[in-house]
């Protein structure tokens, strides 16, 4: 096992030992319906702190905090279809002028 590794490791180990202690602890104190719910609670609270600590840490790496796919969505580009039978611009299902189904995408 590589020396660099070896602090991530106690982290996660930490991490699930210290959940689990927290979670017996919960369900005991608390009763087990509550234990539970607080238990979520926690988790999700946790899961949403180490995401905003992961954004933080790619912007200061030049990453932006656009969600991803974002950037290309945001045009709202249509796409644009055109007859088969008589090559018309189709917005729709079917074409208006001839009634036909088929139809291509143009790029």
């Amino acid at each position: 096992m590589n020396g660099n590794l070896k602090p991530d490791w106690i982290k996660q180990l930490l991490f699930i030992g210290g959940s689990l202690g927290l979670s017996l602890l919960f369900t005991y104190f608390f009763g087990f319906f509550v234990g539970f719910i607080l238990n979520l609670v926690l988790f999700v609270g946790i899961i949403f702190y180490i995401r905003s600590r992961q954004s933080k840490a790619l912007k200061s790496f030049g990453f932006s905090d656009e969600r991803i796919g974002g950037g290309f969505l945001s045009g709202r580009t249509e796409l644009k279809y055109s007859c088969l039978s008589c090559g018309s611009e189709v917005k729709g299902a079917r074409c208006k002028k001839c009634g036909s189904n088929m139809k291509k995408p143009l790029f």
